[in-house]
């Protein structure tokens, strides 16, 4: 960002005004035309294309649930539309080179004579010649060297990009197959019933994700060694280790709670504890936000915190009520579980009372 946002606008003004020169004009001091040209570092900001998949994601995800098949061209319109911002970048590129070198006699642009034309035309001209190089071949052989290390790169990237594609289409249309098909039918079923049809759209989408985290919940757990299983999770819950308190104090206690551990989701707006319920459950955030709320006290926590542990260890009712504030990733240990540990670490379920 810093770098992006360096002020060579008043930079370009002050030289115009020391200098005597109109950026207006095509033809000005070598000075003013570098400056013009350093304006690219802004482009430094697409650094920040991770953050624009994660907005692509959650677009994906907020989407009606009922429009399962158009989220998955989702990716595919993407790419299209990366594909064109790329040919409009490439587009510019091809007119500024020969700007920056005020237009010499052997380049495109004075060969097409459009160097006093409108920048509608001018444009027309350049896209041409830019699509033709990413994705066919030029219509032309440039004459100058620049402008050939401009084709190569622009063939390149574009033969990527229509790879990428390819690929995404392959992906959407590949991932129809028969256990895709028989989850598409069970994801059907279920939006087709009448009950889910007669809910608000909010409650449709949470019932929806709920559906497909079972679904696709991962049952490693289940068939690997006890050993393993502890392994897997401390591995899987390294950042409520180095925060959690009740994964702090000894490595025995800590392999118990562990090998004890369930993992749940929870969406934004779920209660996940009840004030004056009936504990049955203690909770520990590996993502998201939740909310804890009672009379006397809001506190919101999130990744590494655990909640819920009060009643475990003095007993009585749930304190306060646990909303999420977001999608929440929790591991969750069960009262039953608790008590079996507490037999097995009495000394240290005191020290944590």
């Amino acid at each position: 960002d810093v770098v992006a946002a360096f002020p060579v606008d008043v930079i370009i003004v002050i030289v115009e005004h020391f200098d005597h020169a109109d950026t207006t004009s095509l033809v000005v001091p070598k000075l003013v035309r570098i400056l013009m040209f350093v304006r690219i570092l802004s482009m430094i900001r697409l650094l920040r294309v991770p953050k624009l998949l994660r907005f692509w994601f959650e677009l994906e995800s907020m989407s009606d649930v009922q429009l399962e098949e158009v989220k998955k061209s989702f990716r595919a319109v993407l790419v299209l539309l990366m594909m064109i911002l790329i040919w409009h970048w490439n587009t510019c590129v091809h007119y500024f080179i020969s700007v920056m070198e005020e237009f010499p006699q052997d380049c495109w642009v004075v060969k097409e004579k459009i160097e006093n034309t409108s920048i509608g035309e001018k444009y027309s001209y350049a896209s041409f010649r830019a699509f033709s190089q990413m994705f066919w071949r030029s219509v032309d052989s440039p004459t100058r060297v620049d402008e050939r290390w401009l084709a190569i790169v622009g063939m390149v990237i574009g033969n990527i990009m229509c790879f990428a594609l390819i690929s995404c289409a392959i992906s959407s249309f590949g991932s129809m197959s028969a256990t895709g098909n028989a989850y598409k039918v069970k994801i059907n079923q279920l939006q087709s019933s009448t009950l889910f049809q007669k809910l608000p759209r909010v409650l449709r989408q949470r019932t929806t994700a709920q559906y497909k985290w079972h679904r696709e919940k991962e049952n490693i757990l289940n068939v690997v060694s006890k050993q393993l299983r502890k392994d897997i999770m401390a591995e899987r819950c390294s950042s409520l280790m180095n925060k959690g308190l009740f994964l702090t104090h000894n490595k025995e206690f800590t392999d118990a709670i562990l090998i004890k551990l369930n993992h749940e989701l929870f969406n934004a707006g779920d209660i996940i504890i009840c004030q004056n319920a009936q504990p049955d459950k203690m909770f520990f955030i590996d993502c998201g936000r939740v909310l804890v709320k009672n009379e006397a006290l809001q506190v919101e926590l999130c990744d590494g915190d655990h909640f819920g542990e009060i009643s475990f260890l003095f007993g009585g009712r749930q304190s306060a009520t646990v909303s999420a504030l977001s999608t929440c990733s929790l591991f969750s240990l069960s009262l039953q579980g608790f008590q079996e540990i507490e037999e097995e670490f009495p000394h240290v379920v005191n020290e944590l009372r």
